[in-house]
């Protein structure tokens, strides 16, 4: 195993990272080309596609390996849920609001569908599904494009308007409203345990 060529290899993949997340707080993805990233990087056009196939291919690299440290933040390897997962999130956001203004945009325009997306999710779902509570594999994706789609929503939101709100207030915002208030459906231990809101 060539050491040297890995680490050489591995700091050049670093490199185009870095100045594509840089490139994009200047302008949209559509308006980045590799020979601007080549250039910047200061590596051949050649070395660029040893690593990707193209500009979109990089995205997806990158989301990928987002969304698998965004799993990391909310399930911890044989101990469940994390606490303050999504105060990490939205700091991670906050740290790169220009990646993740680009992915919301590129949702659809590069097929970065949801449907596609979580692969990360996908590979640790049968640890997931018993941690999170669900009956099936099938009943936490439903859950999942809800709550997916609807953190999309809000994550818009919030770097539209400047990521004005504290990571800590985003993650109170988001955790109201994901956990609803069980005390309307509380258990009346008295009757036939199928209290409702209008009792």
């Amino acid at each position: 195993m060539n050491t040297k060529g890995n680490q050489r290899a591995v700091e050049t993949e670093n490199r185009i990272k870095y100045v594509f997340l840089n490139l994009l707080k200047e302008k949209e993805i559509s308006r980045i080309s590799v020979s601007e990233i080549c250039k910047r990087a200061r590596i051949h056009r050649t070395t660029f596609y040893v690593h990707y196939k193209d500009v979109a291919d990089l995205m997806e690299h990158l989301v990928a390996e987002m969304y698998q440290q965004i799993i990391g933040m909310f399930v911890e390897e044989g101990k469940g849920l994390r606490a303050n997962g999504f105060r990490q999130l939205f700091e991670l956001i906050q740290k790169h609001r220009a990646f993740f203004c680009a992915y919301m945009d590129a949702l659809g325009k590069l097929n970065l569908t949801y449907d596609k997306l979580p692969a990360e999710l996908k590979d640790n779902i049968d640890r997931i599904v018993p941690i999170m509570g669900y009956a099936s594999k099938e009943e936490l994706l439903y859950h999942q494009t809800f709550f997916t789609e609807g953190l999309s929503a809000v994550i818009r939101r919030w770097i539209k308007r400047g990521c004005l709100e504290s990571p800590e207030e985003m993650e109170r915002i988001v955790v109201s409203e994901y956990r609803p208030n069980m005390s309307l459906f509380r258990q009346d231990k008295e009757g036939d345990g199928t209290e409702t809101a209008d009792s």
